[in-house]
């Protein structure tokens, strides 16, 4: 059953509906909640630690060469849709300065398309996006092999993407002419 097709209450309700799915889940026990005062703040993770999963989730389409979007299951017979931005790296821009940059950025979406299609996907450490209706997460997919991949790791081998943490990005055109 899909809860919502509505991107940014989804990816609210998936931030929301893991974490307390599998703090209910993992707890074991239900007890009082303690109070804020008697709280010790090295054990208090904030929201934007993220949720550390995994959890699965089936890869529906691609956007662009870092976003994709998800269906995710968070509890039985219950799914979130909604958009990821593959965490550690930075793609060419679809809409980029340059026409060099929009051809590298099609490469990319390619590239991304045909990992998430290689095997089954794992959303890790997922933490809200700085844009409204996206969530970010570490992203893994089971290659044919078995061996657990994180995607963000070969589209930077494959030369499609750059790491990136946050911040000022720099400009893809000047990157682009260089390795043309």
């Amino acid at each position: 059953m899909i809860l919502t097709r509505n991107i940014g209450f989804a990816s609210m309700l998936i931030l929301t509906a893991c974490g307390a799915g599998a703090a209910g889940y993992y707890a074991g026990s239900m007890r009082a909640p303690e109070t804020r005062a008697s709280r010790d703040p090295a054990q208090t993770a904030p929201m934007s630690a993220g949720f550390p999963g995994p959890f699965a989730s089936d890869m529906m389409r691609v956007v662009d060469g870092d976003t994709f979007k998800a269906r995710v299951p968070i509890w039985f017979g219950q799914e979130i849709t909604t958009s990821v931005r593959v965490r550690g790296f930075d793609a060419p821009e679809v809409k980029g300065k340059c026409a060099e940059e929009s051809k590298a950025a099609a490469e990319a979406t390619d590239m991304l398309r045909e990992i998430l299609s290689s095997g089954p996907v794992t959303l890790h450490d997922i933490g809200p996006d700085k844009y409204f209706g996206r969530v970010v997460a570490q992203v893994h997919v089971k290659l044919k092999d078995g061996i657990d991949t994180d995607v963000a790791q070969m589209m930077i081998a494959a030369g499609l993407g750059r790491p990136y943490n946050g911040g000022t990005r720099g400009s893809w055109c000047e990157k682009v002419a260089q390795k043309g």
